[in-house]
């Protein structure tokens, strides 16, 4: 087993691929190493050009030539609003698993789940640690004081530094012995997964669906 460390960037660099027909360039996950983001792409993100940001259908593909399929994600139909499902399938078409996201017991830890196929090995996290959400709760009465001092000092974006909600998730995966261990981690825009718990399609998913959630809310904290 092994460990690898890697980014999703939507990065102009990175969007600069050709796309699949009938879709766009949308993204790659890219290496680091030694503290450095290299020139290695793990997979490209073709988005389809028909679906939304909010709930992405999109085909991740090798780097090199010839390019590959890795696998196709499309969104499922679910019955709960605050629930999404998304079915991933490798090149030749067959199920390689799925991804879903939705809420916690409390509310307001979301949940997202990495189920392989036949549900044989499920991995779970939830946004943010306890310990980054009672600091951000703690912290909430001195918002509008620090606003007002941001704005003076001539911030005029100070939700990007303020009240960013605890992005920090860790899937935990268990292993042979029933103990549960973290199979990925995302932790300050960077990705690590134990490349011997979990397919490297369904982490490369997931990575993707939680890195756009993860831009959607820095956005509106702006």
């Amino acid at each position: 087993m092994g460990e690898v460390t890697f980014r999703f960037s939507r990065s102009e660099a990175a969007r600069r691929f050709r796309a699949l027909p009938g879709h766009e360039a949308w993204g790659a996950l890219q290496s680091r190493t030694n503290g450095v983001t290299d020139e290695l792409v793990l997979a490209r993100v073709h988005r389809y050009s028909g679906s939304s940001d909010r709930e992405p259908a999109f085909t991740l593909t090798t780097a090199e030539e010839p390019v590959r399929t890795l696998c196709t994600v499309t969104p499922q139909p679910v019955a709960a609003y605050s629930r999404a499902a998304y079915a991933v399938h490798d090149g030749a078409g067959r199920c390689a698993g799925r991804i879903v996201r939705g809420g916690s017991s409390p509310g307001i830890r979301r949940q997202w789940r990495i189920e392989d196929e036949g549900n044989r090995c499920s991995a779970v996290a939830r946004k943010g640690n306890i310990r980054g959400w009672i600091a951000y709760w703690a912290f909430s009465p001195l918002w509008a004081v620090l606003a007002v001092v941001y704005l003076v000092g001539g911030d005029l974006h100070p939700g990007r530094s303020l009240w960013g909600k605890p992005q920090r998730a860790r899937w935990r995966v268990r292993g042979g012995d029933g103990a549960r261990k973290v199979g990925l981690d995302f932790h300050d825009g960077l990705y690590r997964a134990d490349t011997g718990a979990l397919d490297a399609r369904l982490v490369y998913t997931q990575a993707v669906l939680y890195g756009v959630q993860v831009a959607a809310g820095e956005r509106k904290s702006r």
